[in-house]
């Protein structure tokens, strides 16, 4: 009997050794399981097969509208939309589409993480107001989310 006395809390340690090791493990494994998750989800939104848009629209006044300069810091945060506005994706269309106020100069193929961040920092179809860049004044569109 004394020696049944003496290995009991042995047994209890151990026990609960074993239970902290499972719970930690189970911890490891839902986080793993939930980074796993994100990626696959990124995985299919990047692979479902339309590829979010960007489109620059140039008016010819702002109106009311608000308007917002842009600086160079805005162009190093959006490589995209520096690419439409000042160079290689910038094609204007003539002033007569659509209205004679406004018209299309640009539009290129963005990542979902840069077109999420071009709608959170300007706003869906300008609801922040208009872009002046050089005297003329913009609209950013993306096309997700």
């Amino acid at each position: 009997m004394a020696e049944d006395v003496k290995t009991e809390p042995k047994n209890r340690l151990k026990t609960a050794g074993i239970i902290v090791v499972c719970g930690l493990a189970g911890v490891v494994a839902v986080g793993l399981g939930l980074m796993l998750a994100d990626a696959l989800i990124l995985y299919a939104h990047e692979s479902s097969g339309g590829q979010p848009m960007l489109y620059v629209m140039e008016w010819a006044e702002p109106g009311e509208s608000m308007v917002v300069p842009l600086t160079e810091q805005d162009f190093d945060q959006h490589p995209a939309l520096a690419a439409v506005i000042r160079g290689e994706e910038r094609n204007p269309t003539t002033w007569e589409w659509g209205y004679r106020d406004q018209r299309v100069i640009g539009g290129t193929k963005v990542s979902y993480r840069e077109s999420k961040a071009l709608h959170d920092a300007y706003g869906p179809g300008g609801e922040r107001g208009l872009l002046e860049y050089e005297g003329a004044y913009y609209m950013v569109l993306t096309t997700w989310p």
